[in-house]
């Protein structure tokens, strides 16, 4: 690692294309002489069986006829060739009759039946040596290959020291510090010049405008979970985790229906956050809808789970939403209708008060009636015909998705 440590990064990045190269010429290399290899031994086999089929019939009537010295000259005139090392036949019993030539530890041995008639004479045996050697050409492959890998190495370190020299001209124009001395990999001496830089250099030259996706209403649905904290007492923590968890699965399933986005923004509490039109229906009147069906799927629960399901809801409005780049302007902008709408929901009780930012809007109004209580705050009352069964339909769809143990509920909060 030492040795590593030491290497520029042109030297590093050369080091190791060239190894990667050398290893892949290599890997071509085996692969080349394995299919080469079978490729001789398919030849190596073809061969041999026809020099035995041409040899076998003349050497089967020579042994009828007991001419044993022109058997051993038709074998003589086999080890001719620059392929065939050696040639024997023998009788019935394997015992040796005529051989000439070599037969080798290194060779290849193929045989044929001698046959005189339909009786069995002898066998004709020879051995092959190879087609041609692949010493040689492994040498020289692996010898270009090395090649390549120094050349590889070179062009890495020559490429790499030009950019090295761009670089810390680059840097010397935007810091003082020396960069001639020190580490050489240019990633360090960017970072040394990096921290040289006074601290307003370096901050993003982002465009200070508003975010336009922001600039659109945003609507607030706020479930308060204060008595949550009259539990802890009494509930272990996964009975605890897993009632919580219907309440994060409720509103998160009615975001999902309304394109919502569940958030856990203060606590005790979960918002929901909608922004822009979905399917032509404003984020006020989604959040009054998610409301309204929120209330009706606690009641549900509670009949399914046997537990006791609370929850005042809050419902408010911003004139600027979160937007695409959730820029801090934005963040702090939107605060104040979470807040009013925690404190509503905190409020609320089993209704679903409506903040001032939201009263009078024309969406909501359109859709329900707002009840002005004794105490000056204003909650949803009963929705309008043209609603009611949609909000029926969509209140029997989650009530089947979450809970269909229970049964169909008509009972809805108005």
């Amino acid at each position: 690692m030492v040795f590593w440590e030491r290497l520029g990064f042109g030297q590093k990045t050369g080091l190791v294309a060239a190894v990667g190269v050398f290893i892949a010429g290599q890997i071509a290399l085996n692969l080349t002489l394995a299919s080469k290899a079978y490729v001789d031994t398919q030849a190596r086999e073809t061969y041999a069986q026809a020099i035995l089929s041409a040899t076998a019939s003349r050497a089967s009537g020579l042994i009828a006829s007991g001419d044993m010295l022109t058997v051993t000259s038709e074998l003589n005139r086999l080890i001719a060739s620059d392929v065939v090392f050696g040639a024997a036949v023998t009788d019935v019993e394997s015992q040796l009759v005529a051989s000439v030539g070599l037969f080798g530890e290194d060779h290849y041995f193929y045989s044929t039946p001698l046959k005189i008639g339909p009786d069995l004479a002898g066998t004709l045996s020879i051995s092959l040596g190879d087609i041609g050697s692949t010493t040689s050409l492994s040498w020289t492959i692996s010898g270009l290959n090395a090649v390549l890998a120094v050349s590889i190495y070179a062009l890495f370190g020559s490429l790499s020291r030009q950019q090295q020299h761009r670089l810390r001209v680059m840097l010397n124009r935007v810091s003082n510090v020396d960069l001639s001395t020190g580490s050489t990999d240019p990633m360090g001496q960017l970072e040394k010049a990096l921290d040289a830089l006074p601290l307003d250099t370096m901050m993003s030259s982002e465009d200070d405008s508003l975010d336009e996706s922001a600039v659109q209403s945003m609507a607030v649905t706020t479930l308060s979970l204060d008595h949550i904290g009259r539990y802890l007492d009494t509930l272990d923590e996964n009975a605890l985790v897993h009632y919580v968890g219907i309440y994060e699965t409720l509103l998160k399933t009615v975001g999902q229906l309304l394109k919502g986005d569940l958030q856990s923004s203060r606590p005790q509490s979960l918002s929901l956050f909608f922004e822009g039109r979905h399917n032509g229906v404003s984020p006020e009147a989604r959040a009054a809808i998610s409301a309204v069906l929120l209330q009706h799927l606690l009641v549900v629960a509670e009949r399914s789970q046997r537990l006791k399901f609370v929850g005042g809801i809050g419902i408010g409005r911003s004139d600027l939403s979160r937007g695409e780049q959730k820029s801090a302007y934005a963040a702090l902008y939107t605060q104040s209708v979470i807040d009013e709408t925690l404190h509503a929901a905190q409020r609320a009780g089993s209704l679903v008060k409506v903040s001032r930012s939201l009263q009078g809007h024309e969406d909501v109004c359109a859709l329900f009636e707002l009840i002005e209580t004794a105490d000056g705050d204003t909650h949803l009352g009963t929705p309008s015909v043209d609603v009611v069964a949609e909000l029926d339909k969509q209140s029997k769809l989650l009530q089947r998705r979450l809970f269909p143990d229970v049964g169909e509920q008509t009972d809805l909060p108005f």
